[in-house]
């Protein structure tokens, strides 16, 4: 039901009757020429090995400043979840029985991001420590029975974190609640895009999008999802396209079913963070190619054919487009 009423709304807006239309004409051919992801990942092993950003260009004064800001940010943030062994606070998150799976899937990625022990090249062993005891968190509130003997316990008595979980999972939980969203996301919110694309397709043939291209571009994020479960670069690169994307949902959650022109918009997004995702892989793969085999002429592996990198591209400047107007 919904995806018909997302459906009608955007033909709607999208209507050539409404005077939108998205030609593709010598403007937006300059744009996809032109075209540039805005969106940065970085690289955890290029990171641990070197103070350089991920950036061919020395750093000026204000962007070394702002590095210095958010090091000392994650320092803070990595103190404050030591010093604290009440889980909901070493998430973040507050002790309410409306604490959902999707808030705690988007407070543990937001912790797990910044303190994750890649990131930080000294005040490693406490980072671990913290990164750690966010999985044991994670682990305790995203099970109903654990999360209900926790807080039956006494509060007066002393709550020894790392005793009730082993450590050495952190990485499996880390990976485990990646994956847990873009398969969530694969089951859910891709037929709402197929939609979106359909209705993109339908009034602005000379995209050539076609049924056989929106097969394409949602059959590549079927293929990211199994790279992800074995490249362990991959889980960094969708890790903030992701956390992204549940900021998205969580927004789409509280609006009104009948809010069309709102859920039409944050479909806009959704649909626009979803096709980030190759370009975010290709560059992760890139940066690391570059780390292990510098110099080296051999091609990285490519994500996206140039057929379809051009395609995901003008679908990417036409969705911007309509966002502007929403």
């Amino acid at each position: 039901m919904f995806s018909y009423a997302l459906a009608t709304g955007i033909s709607e807006i999208i209507s050539p009757t409404n005077l939108f239309h998205l030609p593709v004409d010598e403007e937006e051919d300059k744009d996809i020429e032109d075209y540039q992801r805005k969106y940065l990942t970085w690289s955890p092993k290029q990171l641990s090995e070197s103070s350089k950003p991920l950036s061919f260009d020395e750093p000026d004064l204000y962007t070394r400043s702002l590095w210095s800001h958010a090091e000392e940010e994650r320092n803070q943030t990595v103190d404050a979840i030591l010093q604290n062994d009440d889980l909901y606070e070493v998430l973040g998150v507050e002790k309410s029985k409306a604490l959902d799976k999707l808030t705690l899937r988007r407070a543990y990625l937001g912790r797990s991001k910044a303190c994750h022990p890649d990131k930080f090249l000294a005040n490693k062993t406490n980072a671990t420590l913290a990164f750690q005891k966010i999985a044991v968190a994670y682990d305790i509130l995203s099970k109903p029975q654990s999360r209900r003997l926790y807080d039956c316990r006494s509060p007066y008595a002393k709550y020894d974190v790392f005793a009730t979980r082993p450590t050495g999972h952190a990485e499996e939980t880390f990976q485990s609640v990646v994956i847990g969203v873009f398969n969530d996301f694969l089951d859910g919110d891709l037929e709402v895009i197929r939609t979106l694309l359909k209705a993109i397709s339908d009034f602005n043939p000379s995209l050539t999008l076609g049924d056989d291209g929106i097969n394409s571009v949602l059959t590549i994020l079927h293929t990211i999802r199994e790279r992800a479960l074995t490249c362990r670069t991959c889980i960094f690169a969708l890790l903030s396209e992701l956390s992204r994307l549940l900021e998205v949902q969580q927004e789409m959650r509280r609006l009104s079913y009948l809010d069309i022109f709102g859920r039409s918009r944050l479909t806009i997004q959704l649909t626009r963070i979803t096709l980030s995702l190759p370009f975010a892989l290709e560059k992760a793969l890139e940066e690391q190619h570059s780390i292990y085999s510098p110099g080296s002429n051999e091609k990285t592996v490519t994500i996206l054919p140039k057929h379809m990198n051009i395609l995901i591209r003008s679908i990417d400047v036409a969705l911007a487009r309509m966002e502007r107007v929403l």
